[in-house]
Formats: C-alpha cells, sequence, structure tokens
C-alpha cells in the first residue's frame, strides 16, 4: 500500500519513519508512566485507530452515542475538528451536531481543556466518548477501543511518512480491545494476526451497510433505495480517509463513476474542483459524496451546480460481538 508521499521519495520517507518510530516510541513510554495524564471526573470511552483516518470512526461513535443514550446516560463527543480555521466549524463537528441533536459536541485539539470547560457548566454530561483518541492521551480513558480496517491489509502498512501508521502496529497491546470494521465477516486470518499483536482476538465484526440514499436537489432532500444508483453516472468527490471502499460500494450497487475527484481527508472544496464539476454536469447524473463532504458542499451548490448531490445513509451492522461490546461499555460506565 502506497504512504501518503509519492513513492519516488521512498529514500527520505523510509529513513523519516524510522526517526519518527523512535519519537513515538519515547512518548508512549512517557504516557505509560502515567506522566501528563488527566483524569475526568465520569468515564471516558476511547474511539480510534492507528492509521491516518478512514475506519469508520464516526458510524461507531455514533452507534455507542445511542446505546449510551438508550440506556439513559448524557454523553459528550470530544473531537479535535481537523481542517484550516475553528475547530467548531470542522467537517466532524457539523455533522456531529446535524446528526447527533442533544448531544453536547465538543471540537478542539485541547480536548483535556474543553472537556473541563464543558463539566463546569454541564453537570448533567454523564460520559464522554473520545473520537479519533488512541493517541491523543494526555486523557485518561476507561475503555480504549481501537478500530481496524478489514479492507486494508496490516502486513503492507508502514509508518509515517513512508506510510500511512501512526504508531507501529504493536500499539495494540495497549487498546482494551479491537473492533474489525468493513469486513464480509469473520476473517480467521485477519482475526489470527490481530491476536498475535493485540494479545486477543478482535472482540467485534462490523460493516458499514448502506440503508439508503439522500439526493440533495434545488434546496430539497429526498430519499431512495440505493437500486437508485444502478445505471446512473457520477462524478466521485471524497474527501474521507479511505475513498475506495466508497467507489467500491457506489459500483457494486451499478453506478458509474466517469469523473473521480479524489481529495484529502477533511478538504474543504476548492474554486477549481467546482469549476470541474459544474463543466462536467453536462455528463452526468450527480456528485456523489459522503455526509462529511456534504457538510462542506455549499460552495458548489453556491456556484449553481444543476445536478443533485448524492450520500449514501450509512448503518454500523454487526456479525458478531454486539453484545461483547456492549457488555464492555456498560461495564466502564459502572466502573
Amino acid at each position: 500500500m502506497s504512504g501518503p508521499l509519492p513513492m519516488c521519495l521512498q529514500p527520505i520517507t523510509v529513513p523519516a519513519a524510522w526517526g519518527w518510530k523512535a519519537i513515538i516510541a519515547l512518548r508512549n513510554r512517557r504516557y505509560d508512566r502515567g506522566r501528563g495524564v488527566h483524569r475526568a471526573d465520569l468515564p471516558v470511552i476511547s474511539v480510534g485507530n492507528l492509521t491516518t483516518g478512514g475506519t469508520g470512526k464516526t458510524p461507531m461513535v455514533h452507534w455507542i452515542a445511542d446505546r449510551l443514550r438508550d440506556e439513559g446516560h448524557h454523553p459528550a463527543i470530544l473531537l479535535r475538528g481537523y481542517g484550516k480555521g475553528n475547530p467548531e466549524t470542522s467537517d466532524e463537528a457539523m455533522l456531529y451536531r446535524q446528526s447527533m441533536e442533544g448531544v453536547p459536541i465538543l471540537a478542539d485539539p485541547d480536548r483535556v481543556g474543553a472537556l473541563g470547560r464543558h463539566l463546569a457548566g454541564n453537570a448533567h454530561t454523564t460520559c464522554a466518548i473520545l473520537d479519533d483518541g488512541f493517541q491523543h492521551r494526555r486523557l485518561h480513558r476507561d475503555l480504549d477501543l481501537v478500530l481496524v480496517d478489514a479492507t486494508r491489509p496490516l502486513d503492507e502498512l508502514r509508518l509515517l511518512p513512508a506510510g500511512h501508521l501512526r504508531e507501529p502496529l504493536t500499539s495494540l497491546r495497549r487498546a482494551h480491545a479491537v473492533i474489525v470494521t468493513r469486513s464480509a465477516g469473520v476473517d480467521p486470518d485477519l482475526s489470527a494476526r490481530i491476536e498475535a499483536l493485540h494479545g486477543r482476538p478482535p472482540l467485534a465484526w462490523t460493516d458499514h451497510q448502506w440503508m439508503g440514499i439522500e439526493v440533495h436537489e434545488a434546496g430539497v432532500t429526498r430519499f431512495e433505495d440505493c437500486q437508485w444508483l444502478s445505471g446512473r453516472r457520477f462524478a466521485c468527490r471524497l474527501g474521507i480517509g479511505n475513498p475506495e471502499a466508497a467507489r467500491a460500494q457506489l459500483r457494486q450497487a451499478g453506478g458509474e463513476i466517469v469523473v473521480d475527484m479524489p481529495a484529502r481527508d477533511h478538504a474543504p472544496f476548492d474554486g477549481a474542483e467546482i469549476d470541474r464539476l459544474l463543466k462536467a454536469a453536462g455528463e452526468i447524473d450527480g456528485v456523489f459524496m459522503t455526509a462529511k463532504d456534504r457538510v462542506k458542499a455549499q460552495p458548489l451548490i453556491d456556484a449553481g451546480c444543476p445536478v443533485p448531490l448524492v450520500v449514501p445513509q450509512l448503518r454500523l451492522c454487526f456479525h458478531s460481538g454486539q453484545a461483547a461490546l456492549v457488555a464492555l461499555l456498560e461495564g466502564a460506565i459502572a466502573g
């Protein structure tokens, strides 16, 4: 698997990755000793990964928050807020606020400070969910969940900047549990590899299924079955960590990608992209994007895009391990 930088830079990126590994080791040893770790006055559940995005953390955070609310808890969601400008207006923060009404969304690189300020005036919050928190070790967590994407072979991953790993695979031993995402079912080979790294097999195996399609057109949103995609032609604009998984699902549903516009994770729509999409409008039936792209797409709408914006509705589904995950959540909250 290629890294974030061109292959021609490997003579530089590979030695740099060795240096990165040494830095990460020093950092982790410091936190392993408890130095600089802050404990909140409520249970904290972390959902994270080892790679630079793209494992499906947002659907998992949604599922956990909904489960906790169903049990009468009042969670807050903490996230860094990636992107330029104010973290409060990042794509992730806007998406959470649109889809999780009534849940406090705290977007701040200083998640320890943000949680402390929130709790000072919101005593009703009973627990916190840390989005993308595996490397954010300043905040003590009562449950540390790490997601592994089944579509990205573990043994092809390399450390930054040569690859997409934030820290070595052996860091999985630090997690309380590993959950596999985007899986077609339990994979014995992947399970054995994770057990060798983590010490236990994956707790749960999950997938992201499309419940339907949102079609945003002329200020109106309508909902269609996934069959609506079949036979239609799309420009595909995906500013997410693992766009190939979404492209593959679109093709499996019968959609044709005639214009492919990869973008950096969290990237806003720029003028060149908008011009290209407007020029392509005559040969496409819609612009396909994720919900995270949709919250940033207002400049495209303001430019008069004549075709609909097409967004899949995601649902997290469990092949196995749902009850085990619920038990871990209940134990973390009770503890």
